[in-house]
């Protein structure tokens, strides 16, 4: 409960858990990363660690419950008020090396994070999106509106060189993690709406795969591998053509016990080739679900 309660990031968070954040990263040696006091928000968002033997009981406790559970970041995809929600610095998904190199003490770093108090990706962005503008000149004296801007409202002695840093930064940014360019979520509604459209009787699958909510809705526990997908995937639907239907089923004999024997299904027509009928194989759980679950797959297949 106190893990839940402590990655509940937002405005609602618990008073104990903004002074949890600052026990936590007052622990942390420089040889750790996240060099600067500012940049360090959340150990489980971020590639930073604390010196576990130096924190409080209770919080040693709760990070033990974490890592012995597997708890990080998952999902197929997030949503863009997730991914700019997200804080920049030390950012958990990039590559901890370069990272590193790129957030080294400069003058461009100072003035990301003190005179344009950047902090979250989303910050990052505002900041990079400006070089893609057609009036913006790629140099200190460039006079373009967005620079005199940060020049008058932000303080920036050079408007161009922090653009240019918070562009590479973000550029590290696995696809799956980068707000910009496309994404699930730009085409899951109209899909939604195409699909009930066009299935006149049942119930329409919905493709959705789009975590939504706030950066506490990206947490997992009970992970497992090393390693996670970062790629970006593309969900629209290309025009197969002629519509097609196949007939799919999963069974399992004696369901439930040690013994038990699943299999699965795919019928197409009378005497097609395409028709399946398979065991599971052995070292995937036998169950029913996962009969019906491959055999759905299976006629993915077939069809394409």
């Amino acid at each position: 409960m106190w893990l839940k309660q402590y990655l509940a990031i937002g405005r609602k968070r618990p008073t104990w858990a903004m002074v949890a954040d600052d026990l936590i990263a007052n622990t942390v040696t420089e040889a750790e990363g996240a060099r600067e006091s500012e940049e360090r928000v959340n150990i489980f968002t971020q590639h930073w660690n604390p010196k576990i033997s130096a924190l409080p009981r209770d919080l040693k406790a709760m990070i033990m419950i974490a890592r012995k559970y597997g708890l990080r970041q998952e999902g197929l995809a997030f949503t863009r008020e997730i991914l700019r929600s997200m804080p920049m610095w030390d950012h958990a998904q990039t590559d901890m090396k370069s990272m590193r190199k790129l957030t080294r003490r400069t003058a461009a770093k100072r003035c990301l994070m003190t005179n344009h108090r950047a902090r979250t990706v989303g910050d990052f962005e505002n900041i990079a999106e400006a070089i893609r503008e057609g009036e913006h000149q790629p140099n200190q004296r460039c006079a373009c509106k967005r620079c005199e801007k940060m020049i008058v409202e932000d303080r920036c002695s050079n408007p161009h060189r922090c653009m240019a840093r918070a562009k590479r930064i973000l550029d590290l940014l696995p696809p799956k993690w980068d707000p910009r360019g496309e994404h699930p979520q730009d085409h899951e509604a109209s899909e939604r709406q195409r699909a009930e459209e066009e299935v006149a009787e049942g119930v329409a699958f919905d493709r959705t795969i789009t975590t939504g909510g706030a950066i506490a809705d990206t947490f997992r526990i009970f992970t497992e591998g090393s390693e996670v997908c970062n790629e970006r995937l593309d969900m629209k639907r290309s025009e197969a053509g002629e519509w097609q239907t196949v007939a799919t089923d999963g069974a399992c004999e004696k369901n439930g016990y040690a013994d038990a024997r699943a299999g699965a299904g795919v019928f197409v027509g009378d005497g097609d080739e395409r028709n399946i009928s398979i065991r599971v194989p052995k070292d995937i759980e036998q169950t029913n679900q996962v009969g019906e679950a491959l055999a759905a797959l299976l006629a993915t297949k077939v069809v394409e």
